[in-house]
């Protein structure tokens, strides 16, 4: 891996959109797989350390690869951290 910095960025989530998806995946009725569906929809995909819905986008530049992490708000908070100890 290079030495630069990660570059951060915010997933936007439109806030009608976010409870809707909240709503759902409170709901025992919707599947496992249909939740999961669901997270993917609306945020692209799932945080990197709990599977929750992700906030951030943090990516690497891993000598002409580019490695892409999602984290949510609790995660990302122990990413920055990780990265301050550095």
């Amino acid at each position: 891996m290079t030495n630069s910095k990660p570059e951060i960025s915010e997933i936007i989530i439109d806030k009608q959109k976010l409870k809707e998806l909240q709503e759902r995946l409170k709901n025992p009725h919707f599947s496992h797989d249909a939740k999961n569906d669901l997270i993917k929809k609306v945020a692209g995909g799932f945080c990197s350390d709990c599977g929750e819905i992700p906030t951030k986008i943090v990516s690497y530049d891993m000598d002409g690869a580019r490695l892409i992490e999602k984290y949510c708000d609790k995660c990302f908070k122990k990413w920055e951290k990780l990265e301050k100890k550095k």
